[in-house]
């Protein structure tokens, strides 16, 4: 343990888009931070140790004399294919995680899980945690994560771990070099569309939100706690049609959102296909295939209630939604000040 000083906290994939913010927050409300990740850390004022989730004596290494493990590291892949490294990484990686916790006597472990644990293409209408795990996924990425998930609520009260989830839906904000940069560039491209039936609702939280839920959550891992063992979905509460929240990042580049129309079934079945050519021809140049996923967030209503999240962790989003906008357009603006490369 850390003693009678300030926390310690160990960021598993502290150098990534949200471990980042997390590791900002964490450094403002007075905790000691050190970052475990195979890229450096570019926040100042935090530790950097180098190392492999693959690794487990350098993660217990790193986990010594820690007061709380968050665990953000994980691969984000959903293309057909992928499928060895998003167990080694997301099961194995997370299961040595658990593992060096344990060892290392650490009194807490939060895990960023996914909305995607509990998705499996069908609509999901202000769910709650009771929503149960879904008997097919649609995805290697949604799989895993859920195997992640409930070996680290199984892994409550191993000795003297406690240990929660937090289960974020669609992530935004600055520093994130992927999702938004993406469909600005498949709308310059012409490949942005709509799915009919439209005005289904798709759920975003902005990145600082998500990280202030991670530290409410870690400031009551207590024993006793109703925390512990618990998952807890994080969202910013106003869901919106899924391609309509691009529509500020779209108009900085002097794009409109999309006209064109396609039938549900017709784009899911041309998603399967594509997923099966990619499976198949793995090294066609083809680039990211459409998938599945991907249809079922443009055509399903996909949201959620934080109100478990209120309950037991006092959590309210921090930032509203018209100044989460407004700060990831000033960094889009700064990030890419000449438009994106087509």
């Amino acid at each position: 343990m850390a003693g009678s000083g300030p926390l310690v906290a160990l960021v598993v994939g502290g150098s990534g888009f949200l471990g980042s913010a997390l590791v900002r927050t964490l450094l403002g409300r007075g905790w000691q931070v050190r970052v475990f990740d195979r890229k450096p850390c570019a926040v100042p004022g935090a530790a950097y140790v180098g190392g492999d989730i693959l690794r487990p004596d350098e993660l217990r290494a790193a986990c010594a004399g820690v007061d709380a493990v968050f665990q953000c590291a994980s691969v984000i892949e959903w293309r057909p294919g992928a499928d060895r490294v998003l167990h080694e990484v997301n099961v194995v990686g997370n299961r040595n995680v658990i593992a060096a916790c344990v060892a290392a006597g650490v009194p807490r472990l939060i895990y960023t899980s996914s909305i995607d644990v509990v998705f499996d293409g069908r609509p999901i209408r202000a769910g709650d945690e009771r929503l149960p795990y879904p008997a097919r996924f649609l995805d290697t990425y949604s799989r895993t994560k859920a195997a992640a998930e409930r070996e680290v609520i199984a892994a409550n009260g191993r000795g003297q771990l406690l240990t929660c989830a937090i289960r974020p839906v669609g992530i935004f904000g600055p520093d994130d070099h992927v999702r938004i940069p993406a469909i600005i560039q498949a709308a310059r491209q012409g490949q942005l569309v709509r799915v009919r039936p439209e005005g289904s609702r798709y759920d975003h939280v902005y990145v600082d939100n998500v990280a202030h839920m991670h530290a409410l959550a870690a400031e009551r891992l207590l024993p006793g706690s109703p925390v512990a063992g618990q998952c807890y979905f994080a969202t910013d509460g106003e869901p919106t049609p899924f391609i309509d929240f691009f529509a500020p990042y779209l108009a900085t580049y002097g794009l409109a959102l999309p006209a064109r129309t396609i039938p549900f079934r017709l784009a899911y079945g041309f998603a399967a296909a594509s997923e099966l050519w990619a499976r198949l021809w793995p090294r066609a140049p083809a680039g990211q295939p459409l998938t599945r996923y991907v249809i079922a967030t443009l055509g399903n209503d996909c949201y959620v209630s934080y109100a478990k999240a209120a309950r037991d962790l006092g959590y309210a989003p921090l930032v509203s939604r018209a100044e989460a906008i407004e700060r990831t357009l000033a960094w889009l603006r700064a990030a890419y000040p000449a438009g994106l490369v087509a």
